[in-house]
């Protein structure tokens, strides 16, 4: 029962193995043979008459707030009921938790359903053990009751990194099975799972009084009813953000873990209620208890192995020893931009384009020729919301146990992220086979590699995902291969080390990680002494063990290779250690070779209390790539504990920061529109929740809002897929108000919803400036959002309007750097600027200095003799090193004449690193200069209007100058983002009333190609399994639990549908016919059709190019039409999707649909008012009521069919 969503898609088959319980099959209590093995140390019997709060919590709501602070509904799996203490109670004996059809609400929405759930978080958890309950449950579509277990701390990460055990969850819908599972791996969204149903035997089913257990071990895990065993794991892993390998096995199944029990109502796993559903439904449990393995040792955890297996006859065939084909994309791309194209189009051999509706990704393949090679170019028009809301997908095969590399190469048209991943498709639940891994593209070509073991089952059909959402840049990818290699060092420990996001160049300085020992990426070696270095999977702290520390301190040496160390540049070794008695250890950084010392060998005095300690250096005028960090602990015979290891870089000398990196966010004063940034409301996807337009009205975001939903997240503005760097601090300012006093929430999150930062403000209708710091840990490409909906569970504003301008995310104290020139535009008057007149101390020279129209006007009375006697400058400009400046102004005079321009260091020596005399005109004029710098000095840009050239000038006369900008050049550029095709930013234009629509009239030709669509003569209808001439049905839920369900027939000579379960896909439900022989031509699709409940119904000609035609159905009898061309003559399929799509509203079932007179038929338009055979109209009519149907039915065609695949 997962706290986020999840859909359990796959069942794993696993080898039953011996039992170690026995049981009858009666209600009574579990038998062992080996009980004596085991101590109970935990029970509740539930005597008494109420819940023992010693022991249990209850949750309640339909909620909880994440990490982030952000309320999750539906408890992570759509799930509809509303949990209440009043629905807990103790009777009889036992605990009851009661599923109820109940009508409640809070401030979050109404519900029609309400259960209970209850906890021993903080009361009672445990590491190990057997927890076995027994109980009865209740039976019937929608319910999903569940005994689990999750973490007491999520101590390796958020959900699932920190593991959760499922010991018994059933689907309500059917009775004979229930199922265990554990989740695993990465936090989400890269977690997986394993899982298993249990069957039970005849006559037998959950309503019984039965037994659930797992017995859990280090290593292992057993799953049992009635003493039964049906389930042993042993492989799982753990994985953290920016861990450079996943944590030691048997990470995260090697801590405590508390109970829970619940009884859910809809959801993912099992769906939701129906008409057949019977409440109240009652969960009954006699007992839950907790044991101890006393009469024996816990087993030993093993490393996981992983056989080869022999590829089945199925699989795919390498090419020259490359699972990938079409690696020149000859072939093209099929388009996957719906649930019906997933269904019927896939490509199970060559390339898949795929943007799904629900994660708002659109995008185009091509392909262009690089060099001499063909590489897929994908354009993408909207980066959607996920990092897989774009993707380039090709099936390969992967066999278990064996491994394989990933190549490729890929460029973009600037920097960006492209996440890779080779995991299952939805039958496996995407489950990940390969590190989920981002690999950062640049404008050059570059070329890639991932190597991995296939630790699953194998698969023939698993997925090469190239995701590139997130980001509109183009991606460009070729030479693509997935080839069987060799067994390799999955950690290559000695190897060069990338120093890790958080800035640590040490890896495994926590040793927690790698191979079963957590010594990972550690040697340690041992000369004429005798010592043992170990680690407590406890305490998880190296512990060297010295019977005999040798004579010398270098005997014993604990040496992590691959330290990337830069010339130059400062660092600091930090550890935590401590020692048995009183002693020293040294410490140093040496070379690869070891012969030479760039730390010097520096003694540390340990005691017996842990204490950080620390070591700073600086490198020579050396880089080395594969230093080395050493630890010597000999010479003493004191044991030493250590934890904690990290090295960090001080300082930057090496790597200076480029513009895109100092400016992430693009376009802050909105001068390019909305390029680079993207936005979300979530009313557009889901009807009942917000409602607002978000446009640009004078320079500004406008975001008008009439309804802001009930989550933050409902309305919102972000820039998405912007990389920030560990160890900088960040400057987030902009501008905001409100036409109504509110909360606005800002965030800086990552693709896993991992906040670097969060910031609620409260806005007013005065334009106000907001600005906060904040430092990244580590690396991360992240998004910036401001959520507009419902903030801070506050009430709700009704109609409303937020504005929003001159955002800055950017890296603190670099702006200064690229734009020293302060006040260029004199809107502040002289600010900044001096004013030099030498007449004022000696010679001839007078002017006036003012500021008008916010330009700089000099008026000057006498020239003097010199250039810089009369003088306008801005001084103390640090120019830096080997950097291009770029320096426009505008000028103009009353008269005729030079100026000279001059950037020097001023006195003593005036060099200047450039000068330039110029001829200013009445007319204003623009003038841009570019130079270099040499070297980094401070400067001072004055402008010189004296006497310029020796040429006297004797009419009093003014200067005009403004604009004035001082900059590194590009530095502006990577401000505003990318211009336009010709590289003008292109001009606002106006929205224009739309023009209206030119009606046409079409005329039917020919017969309906559709057989009885007035279904006169239709009694029964065909199955995907069984094929009928004219109508067919296909319903999900055959062939998944949780999936879309109905029923069909005919009464009244019109189709009947009642809705069971809509499932999460339209084409869950069809009533179809395939095979219908189409000419190329025009069409018009038209039917008849109400629903008891206002819907969407999605009209497809499968196999064609026309695209799916969506309908709004109301509770009216109505005639629906669309005009359709068909470009090529084909068999295809005609199908209705009564499913339903994620985003569409939850509806309550059942609910009943009627569809009458359905047409296929070609049309021809009616030129010259010509009246036509039947009207067409864009709009429904209403039906009056059943109408005389024969002269319709002559129309249908009744002919053979060839009989197509289903779905």
């Amino acid at each position: 029962m997962s706290k986020k969503a999840i859909s359990l898609f796959l069942v794993f088959v696993l080898m039953l193995a011996h039992f170690s319980f026995l049981a009858s099959a009666n209600d009574n209590d579990l038998v062992s043979d080996s009980l004596e093995d085991w101590e109970l140390v935990w029970e509740d019997n539930f005597e008494g008459n109420e819940l023992d709060l010693n022991k249990w919590s209850y949750d309640t709501g339909n909620g909880f707030y994440d990490s982030n602070g952000t309320y999750v509904s539906g408890w992570g799996n759509e799930e509809l009921q509303f949990y209440q203490e009043d629905n807990v109670r103790v009777e009889d004996g036992q605990l009851v938790i009661e599923g109820r059809e109940q009508r409640v609400s809070d401030n979050r929405g109404t519900y029609n359903y309400t259960s209970g759930k209850i906890h021993t978080q903080g009361k009672f958890s445990q590491k190990y053990g057997r927890f076995e309950a027994k109980m009865s449950l209740p039976k019937g579509q929608g319910y999903w009751p569940a005994f689990w277990m999750m973490p007491e701390e999520d101590v390796y990460g958020g959900w699932a990194a920190s593991g959760e055990i499922d010991i018994m969850e059933n689907a309500g819908r059917t009775p004979n099975k229930i199922g265990g599972a554990i989740h695993y791996g990465g936090q989400w969204p890269n977690n997986t799972y394993t899982a298993k149903d249990y069957y039970f035997p005849e006559g037998r089913d959950i309503t019984d009084s039965n037994v659930y257990a797992v017995e859990w071990e280090p290593g292992e895990i057993r799953w049992y009813v009635n003493g039964e065993l049906y389930q042993t794991l042993n492989n799982w892993s753990s994985t953290g953000a920016g861990n450079p390998a996943p944590f030691a096995y048997p990470a995260p199944f090697d801590q405590e873990f508390y109970l829970i029990l619940n009884l859910a109502i809809g959801g993912w796993y099992g769906g939701n209620p129906n008409n057949t559903t019977e409440f109240p439904g009652e969960m009954k449990v006699d007992y839950v208890r907790v044991y101890e393995l006393t009469g024996r040792d816990y087993r030993e955890p093993v490393e996981p192995a992983f056989e080869v297996e022999e590829l089945p006859s199925d699989a795919k065939t390498a090419i020259n020893g490359n699972y990938v084909y079409d690696t020149s994309f000859e072939e093209g791309f099929t388009t996957i931009a719906s649930g019906s194209d997933l269904d019927q189009k896939w490509d199970p051999n060559y390339w898949n384009l795929v943007f799904m509706p629900d994660f708002n990704g659109r995008a185009t393949a091509t392909v262009d020729t690089l060099g001499n090679d063909q590489f897929a170019k994908v354009d993408i028009a909207q980066g959607g919301n996920q990092p897989y809301s774009v993707q380039l997908i090709q099936n390969v095969t992967l066999g278990k146990g064996r491994w394989y590399k990933l190549s490729f190469d890929a460029k973009s048209t600037t920097d960006r992220n492209l996440n890779i991943k080779l995991g299952g498709g939805p039958e496996r639940g995407y489950t990940a086979y390969s590190p989920n891994r981002d690999f950062a593209l640049t404008s050059q070509v570059s070329s890639y590699e991932l190597a991995f073991q296939m630790q699953h089952d194998t698969d023939v059909a698993s997925r090469l995902e190239f995701n590139m959402g997130l980001n509109t840049n183009p991606v460009w990818i070729g030479n693509v291969k997935v080839e069987e290699i060799d067994p390799v060092d999955p950690f290559n420990a000695d190897a060069p080390k990338k120093p890790l996001k958080n800035g640590n160049h040490v890896y495994n300085g926590t040793f927690d990680l790698g191979s079963i020992d957590r010594m990972t990426y550690w040697n340690f070696s041992v000369g004429e002494a005798e010592a043992q270095a170990t680690v407590d999977p406890d305490r998880r702290e190296l512990e060297v063990a010295i019977t005999n520390g040798g004579a010398q301190s270098e005997v014993i040496k604990l040496v992590q290779k691959g330290m990337n160390l830069l010339e130059n540049d400062e660092y600091k070794v930090t550890f935590d250690a401590k020692s048995v008695e009183d002693r020293t250890i040294q410490l140093a950084l040496l070379s690869k070779d070891g012969n030479l010392s760039y730390s010097g060998e520096k003694t540390i005095q340990l005691t017996t209390k842990m204490e950080e300690k620390e070591l700073t250096f600086t490198m020579p005028n050396i880089t080395d790539i594969e230093g080395q960090l050493v630890f010597y602990f000999g010479g003493n015979n004191s044991d030493v504990i250590l934890d904690n290891v990290k090295l960090v870089r001080l300082t930057n000398h090496n790597e200076a920061l480029n513009l895109d990196e100092v400016f992430p966010l693009k376009n802050g004063d909105f001068s390019n529109g909305f390029t680079n940034w993207d936005k979300h409301i979530q009313g557009d996807h889901e009807d009942g929740t917000s409602k607002a337009a978000i446009d640009l009205v004078a320079g500004e975001v406008k975001a008008s809002i009439e309804n802001e939903g009930w989550e933050p997240w409902h309305v919102i503005l972000m820039q998405n897929n912007m990389k920030l760097l560990a160890n900088q601090t960040y400057v987030l300012q902009f501008d905001a108000r409100s036409t109504a006093d509110r909360k606005l929430e800002v965030v800086v999150e990552n693709a896993a919803y991992n906040r670097s930062f969060s910031e609620i403000v409260d806005v007013t209708n005065s334009m106000k400036t907001y600005q906060f710091e904040f430092e990244m840990s580590a690396d991360d490409t992240v998004d910036l959002k401001y959520l507009l909906g419902r903030v801070a569970n506050s009430a709700a504003i009704g109609q409303h309007e937020v504005f929003i301008d001159n955002v800055r995310l950017e890296i603190k104290g670099e702006r200064e750097k690229l734009f020293p020139l302060k006040n260029g535009d004199f809107s502040s008057g002289f600010d900044s600027w001096y004013q030099h007149v030498q007449g004022n101390y000696d010679g001839p020279s007078k002017a006036n200095f003012t500021v008008e129209q916010d330009a700089a006007k000099i008026n000057v009375l006498h020239e003097g003799n010199n250039p810089w006697d009369i003088s306008l400058s801005q001084e103390e400009l640090t120019l830096h090193a080997a950097q291009t400046y770029v320096l426009t102004f505008d000028a103009k005079a009353s008269l005729n004449r030079k100026l000279e321009m001059v950037i020097d260091n001023g006195a003593p020596s005036y060099h200047r690193y450039f000068e330039n005399i110029i001829e200013v005109t009445d007319e204003m004029k623009t003038f841009s200069y570019e130079f270099e710098m040499p070297e980094t000095d401070s400067i001072g840009l004055k402008f010189l209007v004296g006497k310029v050239s020796g040429i006297p000038i004797e009419t009093a006369h003014n200067i005009f100058i403004d604009n004035v900008t001082l900059e590194v050049k590009g530095a502006r550029e990577a401000l505003t983002g990318k211009k336009g095709d010709d590289g003008v930013d292109p001009d606002p234009v106006d929205p224009s009333e739309p023009e209206e629509p030119i009606k046409k009239e079409w005329k039917e030709m020919g017969e309906n190609l559709l057989i009885d669509g007035s279904f006169k003569t239709t009694t029964e209808f065909g199955t995907p399994d069984k094929l009928r001439e004219g109508w067919n049905v296909h319903n999900q839920g055959n062939y998944e639990t949780w999936a879309g369900l109905a029923t069909f027939s005919v009464e009244e000579e019109m189709a009947n549908v009642t809705i069971e379960q809509v499932g999460w896909e339209w084409w869950h439900i069809q009533l179809f016919q395939d095979g219908i022989e189409v000419p190329s031509g025009t069409y018009k699709i038209e039917f008849e059709m109400s629903s008891e409940r206002d819907r969407s119904v999605n009209v497809e000609l499968a196999g064609s190019d026309v695209p799916i035609q969506t309908f709004n159905v109301g509770t009216e009898m109505q005639t629906y039409q669309a005009i359709v061309e068909v470009s090529e003559t084909g068999s295809y399929k005609f199908l209705f999707g009564f499913g339903r799509n994620q985003t569409d509203p939850q509806l309550e079932v059942p609910y009943k649909l009627l569809i009458d007179n359905v047409k296929l038929i070609a049309v021809e338009e009616v030129i010259g008012g010509e009246e036509p055979e039947e009207p067409g109209t864009e709009d429904p009519v209403t039906k009056p009521g059943k109408k005389d149907k024969d002269k319709d039915k002559d129309k249908d065609k009744d002919k053979d069919k060839e009989k197509g695949k289903s779905n």
